[in-house]
């Protein structure tokens, strides 16, 4: 957890499919595993958390820090809608065991514990620099 979103309280539960992650992570994959394991119910530890810690979590992450552009965009009858957009820079071990999660599960909505970050697109490009898409 970082010094800015230690105070952010704002908690939402986001479908997993939901999240883009537009850099690719260095995962250890033992340790996202173990994510799994403690998502389904089963604390498993790793290296960077034990089987107590893994356990007093209840089946639960610490949240995902996304960030969120809202857009007004036209929908299928030419009227004017909110759609919104999350990205994720950090939490990669997170986010893959709740992708994971959802490719195991496929008929279900697999939700993201996260952690929002109301943003702008050209905020956005700060982080992408000349790769930035257009969303």
């Amino acid at each position: 957890m970082s010094f800015q979103s230690g105070n952010n309280k704002n908690i939402d539960y986001i479908p997993i499919n939901d999240i883009k992650r537009p850099i690719q992570p260095d995962l250890d994959l033992q340790k996202v595993e173990s994510m799994i394991s403690t998502l389904k119910g089963v604390p498993m530890a790793s290296r960077t958390c034990t089987l107590e810690q893994a356990s007093e979590s209840k089946g639960e992450l610490p949240a995902l820090d996304v960030f969120l552009i809202v857009k007004r965009e036209q929908d299928a009858n030419n009227n004017l809608v909110k759609k919104n957009y999350y990205f994720s820079f950090a939490s990669c071990h997170r986010l893959t065991a709740y992708s994971k999660l959802q490719e195991e599960n496929p008929n279900e909505v697999i939700k993201a514990k996260c952690k929002v970050y109301p943003t702008t697109e050209q905020q956005l490009k700060l982080y992408l620099g000349a790769s930035a898409i257009n969303i």
